[in-house]
């Protein structure tokens, strides 16, 4: 008759606009990305502020340190996000749907932080979008649901279909999307960083004119 655990229940639509903070990655792509690319010269003669860590993103190499911007810590953190976002859009189904504003928003938020934390992990970890190899390209899983059970298994799919399941998510937030359930715009998908985040989207998906109208 008791919680096994000190789990929070998200069952008031409160605690879903707060869960979703927990959407959003504590780390970022960037170190990696910007190591790794053509923006970055060897001084190692001349500069010797660098770690192992550092070294082996630079170098292409594989990478066995650890560090709050390594591969992994951005993979486990990006579907720590996901899973958030899937908890939330479950529970407002169990709270009956998205039948007020509150709920609508808190939607679309949650579609947005799926559909980015994928787009993330799709660009890191896979090649980019191509209209003419995408569809045989490996992607990454789409999670779509809550887990559970223990080590479920998940298909891998393609880049294409990863990019799909990405603009389904967007579009159908878009519809919705907007800043009454925020106290600090900023730190959240508002309403123009939502556009922004489709603005880019559309760009890697070689849409063109979805971009601009974004």
């Amino acid at each position: 008759d008791h919680m096994p655990d000190n789990r929070t229940e998200i069952n008031t639509q409160e605690k879903v606009v707060a869960l979703l903070t927990s959407a959003y990655p504590d780390n970022t792509y960037i170190v990696l990305s910007e190591l790794s690319c053509d923006n970055e010269d060897d001084y190692i003669i001349s500069f010797k502020a660098t770690n192992r860590f550092y070294d082996q993103v630079y170098s292409w190499e594989d990478i066995t340190e650890d560090n709050n911007d390594s591969p992994e810590y951005l993979w486990n953190s990006s579907y720590l996000c996901i899973a958030a976002a899937n908890q939330a859009l479950k529970s407002i189904e169990e709270l009956g749907g998205p039948k007020n504003s509150v709920l609508r928003q808190a939607r679309a938020e949650a579609l947005l932080c799926r559909a980015y934390n994928h787009f993330i992990l799709t660009n890191i970890f896979c090649l980019p979008y191509n209209s003419e190899t995408s569809e045989q390209d490996p992607g990454i899983p789409y999670a779509e649901e809550c887990e559970v059970t223990l080590k479920p298994e998940y298909e891998r799919g393609t880049v294409a279909e990863d990019y799909r399941k990405m603009e389904a998510d967007i579009l159908e937030a878009l519809v919705d999307v907007g800043d009454e359930n925020y106290k600090v715009p900023k730190y959240h998908f508002n309403a123009k960083a939502a556009y922004a985040f489709a603005a880019r989207f559309f760009l890697y998906y070689e849409k063109w004119d979805m971009a601009i109208e974004c």
